[in-house]
């Protein structure tokens, strides 16, 4: 029986094979077969760590999505807001800009496919707007943030971060694109923190 890092080494490597493959390819026209031969494996090997290929294709929106966001997200640590807040984005930004076939194979199959969508928003992205969420009493509890409902903001968030990404990928002319990926995080940073209003940030009391 394969020891525990070995099956999580197994996983791994089948899971980035995947992501080769339906960024190249597409979820619908990808096949296990390809996957397993990107991998280095025999097809009925994947079936031994993943029932079919929508369950692969959940297991890399956990592994890339949930699991970099609780990691992103963990309590306790000594940064504050802002430089959280900047290194959230810093990282999702890459993350789309290094990712972009995987994700448009995915949200193809999310738009068209009710029951993914169910299972995808369940199982990946609720969790994060828990673990936000989570981060977000936290840091209100210590002063440093108002109370506010996460379930609005957390995903308006992610919706800026995404819809940003898709216009710099789509429109490369545009003035969003012209901007470096820092300036970007600084503009967001502002926004999220101090909204539009003119008065100077010193000015604000986030309490």
């Amino acid at each position: 029986m394969a020891e525990p890092q070995e099956v999580q080494d197994r996983r791994e490597q089948i899971l980035e094979a995947a992501v080769a493959v339906f960024a190249e390819r597409g979820y619908q026209r990808a096949t296990v077969k390809e996957i397993a031969a990107r991998a280095g494996i025999a097809p009925g090997t994947i079936y031994l760590y993943f029932r079919n290929k929508r369950e692969l294709l959940l297991a890399l929106a956990d592994t890339l999505i949930r699991r970099a966001a609780e990691a992103l997200l963990a309590p306790g640590d000594d940064l504050d807001v802002r430089s959280r807040l900047a290194l959230i984005l810093r990282d999702r930004l890459r993350f789309v800009r290094e990712n972009q076939g995987l994700l448009r194979a995915l949200a193809t199959e999310i738009w068209t496919d009710r029951e993914l969508a169910a299972q995808f928003f369940g199982e990946v992205i609720l969790p994060v707007i828990g673990a936000g969420s989570l981060y977000i009493q936290e840091r209100v509890a210590r002063g440093e943030l108002r109370p506010f409902q996460a379930e609005v903001v957390l995903p308006a968030v992610v919706g800026g971060i995404l819809l940003i990404s898709i216009l710099r990928m789509m429109a490369p002319d545009s003035p969003a694109a012209a901007l470096s990926e820092e300036e970007v995080v600084e503009e967001l940073v502002r926004l999220y923190l101090h909204g539009l209003c003119s008065h100077p940030e010193e000015e604000w009391d986030v309490r």
